[in-house]
């Protein structure tokens, strides 16, 4: 007994500085060090909390995910950590009248080991307010241009109707909802998967990384017709014909005269013009020009569509009448020739009564102003001598020829003209 009391205070000593020593190696050999993880996500539990009340919550600020956790520990727990070892989450039993979550950040192993976090951020911000729900009508629009030659035709969605729920004041901000297919250079259809996006009554597309809005679909297949396209001119048939005294002019107004049309090649490889058959272009009984604006589509071959989305698909047509005229001319009677003259025999004109016929011509003052008295020209035929006079073989005598005058085809006479024929006998 003696014994274990003797010297106690050297051997309290000899204790204390074991201790020391203990703690110094231990410390040399596993110090505390610190290690720094970005950006770990924070998992939010007991969310429906929320939704159970007919709420919905969306994390404010990208605030479920912290910038830096920084951990100590000693140096054997941190090397055998990994960011994947920290576990951060976020309570909504925790939640305060400020719509914040604190957060709870652990490491699945060595926890016990751990000496501290430091988080750069430790409250999880929400925004809580009641859900709401509505349905949106799916449009299709397409962008870029296609290859020279080609228009889009029909673009239909195999969906016609999108439901989208979250945040009443988000979901109320919705105004349509649309898909869009890139057409650059196709030159036949194209069927794809396209997203869906949402727009705003401004036509702004909608984030929705952090709305906390969800979509009963998020694509939906797009089918884009592709069509090939040409010009063709416009046939009008004009039927009928106006009032006694006045003629169609052979002057017809088309606005526009050609159109383009698109379809499948086969289609419009068929289609040479468009060919207008109508009860309004019936000019029967009117004396003034005939205006109408006739609608096309309705002759629109099968397969076939206009290729300009801006043109209305109406042509505007003038058909031109107007009155017949009256004009005479003095025609010197040396304009007047003969002609198949047979051989032994002298045949001309007989001036010495008159040197002027009267040739009255009817027609359209355009045509004629295209004729005058001296640009007039007749012929009496010998054969239509020998003919109308009942003759086999010319005899000298005096005979009344019909002229036949060079005025063509744009105007007419009513009256016949005849002139004086002399036939003599060559000496």
């Amino acid at each position: 007994m003696k014994k274990l009391t003797a010297n106690w205070g050297l051997k309290l000593a000899s204790l204390i500085f074991a201790v020391i020593v203990w703690f110094l190696v231990t410390n040399i050999n596993d110090p505390i060090i610190s290690v720094r993880y970005t950006n770990v996500p924070v998992t939010i539990k007991n969310g429906n909390l929320i939704t159970e009340k007919g709420q919905v919550y969306t994390v404010l600020d990208n605030s479920d995910t912290i910038n830096s956790v920084t951990i100590y520990a000693p140096r054997t727990v941190i090397d055998s950590l990994s960011q994947s070892n920290v576990v951060a989450t976020a309570d909504i039993q925790n939640l305060s009248s400020l719509n914040t979550v604190s957060i709870d950040i652990q490491t699945n192993k060595y926890s016990d080991k751990i000496d501290r976090f430091v988080l750069s951020s430790d409250v999880v911000k929400l925004n809580v307010e009641r859900k709401a729900s509505k349905s949106l009508a799916l449009s299709a629009t397409t962008s870029g241009s296609l290859a020279d030659g080609y228009v889009i035709g029909d673009v239909t969605t195999e969906q016609n109707m999108v439901r989208i729920s979250g945040p009443e004041s988000f979901v109320n901000s919705v105004y349509r909802a649309a898909v869009d297919v890139d057409v650059t250079g196709f030159t036949s259809n194209i069927g794809t998967d396209a997203d869906i996006v949402l727009y705003d009554v401004d036509g702004n597309a909608m984030d929705l990384s952090q709305s906390g809005v969800s979509m009963n679909i998020k694509t939906v297949r797009a089918n884009v017709q592709i069509l090939e396209t040409k010009y063709v001119p416009i046939n009008l048939t004009i039927t009928g014909a106006p009032v006694a005294g006045y003629v169609l002019t052979g002057e017809v107004d088309v606005d526009p005269l050609q159109v383009l049309i698109a379809g499948r090649s086969s289609a419009i490889a068929a289609v040479s013009a468009i060919n207008v058959e109508s009860e309004e272009l019936d000019v029967t009984g009117i004396n003034s020009n005939l205006s109408k604006t006739i609608d096309l589509k309705e002759f629109l071959p099968s397969g076939v569509v206009f290729g300009d989305p801006d043109f209305s698909g109406t042509v505007s047509i003038i058909v031109h009448v107007a009155p017949i005229l009256e004009r005479t001319y003095e025609v010197d009677i040396r304009n007047i020739s003969v002609e198949n003259n047979i051989e032994g025999y002298n045949v001309y004109v007989d001036d010495t009564e008159y040197d002027r016929v009267s040739l009255t011509l009817y027609g359209l003052k355009s045509n004629l102003d295209e004729v005058s008295a001296s640009s007039l020209r007749g012929t009496v035929d010998v054969n239509s001598i020998l003919r109308d006079n009942g003759l086999e073989e010319l005899k000298p005598g005096t005979y009344s020829a019909m002229v036949t005058w060079n005025y063509g085809d744009s105007v007419y006479q009513n009256n016949p003209i005849s002139v004086y024929v002399v036939v003599e006998e060559k000496e």
